[in-house]
């Protein structure tokens, strides 16, 4: 899984399946999915790629290229 709690249960941040670097924003949400769909809009915008589902995998900018 590449999308982990982050301090609390509804907090998310992304981890690249390629090189294991943290994404640069954590996410709260009130829910798992509405967090992840708000996290994963914004990586994308990062230049992040990957599935858009929170199963992954996922890649940072970096290891996307």
């Amino acid at each position: 899984m590449t999308a982990v709690p982050v301090d609390d249960v509804v907090a998310l941040r992304l981890i690249c399946d390629g090189c294991g670097a943290a994404g640069p924003r954590a996410v709260p949400g009130t829910a798992h999915h509405e967090a992840w769909l708000l996290l994963w809009g914004q990586a994308r915008q990062d230049g992040w790629r990957g599935h858009d589902r929170a199963i992954g995998p996922h890649y940072c900018p970096r290891c996307a290229n």
